[in-house]
C-alpha cells in the first residue's frame, strides 16, 4: 500500500477501513481521524487512542457505506 493511495481515500471523504497484515482493521470515518506520514499513518480510534501503523504492513483499504 502506498502513501498516495491512502491520501486519495482521505481526500475523497468516504469512510474506509485500513487493513493490516496481522489481520486487524481500523475504521476511518473522517479525515480528522488520520494523519499520513512518510512511513507511518496514525489513526485515532473512538476512544481517542492513537494507533501508529507502518505503511509497509498496510495491506489494503475497503470503502464503507457513508451512512
Amino acid at each position: 500500500m502506498t502513501r498516495d493511495m491512502i491520501e486519495t481515500a482521505v481526500r475523497e471523504g468516504v469512510p474506509f477501513l485500513v487493513k493490516m497484515a496481522e489481520g486487524n482493521a481500523y475504521e476511518v470515518r473522517s479525515r480528522e481521524q488520520i494523519m499520513v506520514g512518510k512511513a507511518h499513518i496514525v489513526i485515532m480510534d473512538d476512544k481517542l487512542l492513537p494507533h501508529v501503523l507502518p505503511l509497509l504492513t498496510v495491506t489494503g483499504l475497503s470503502y464503507l457505506d457513508r451512512s
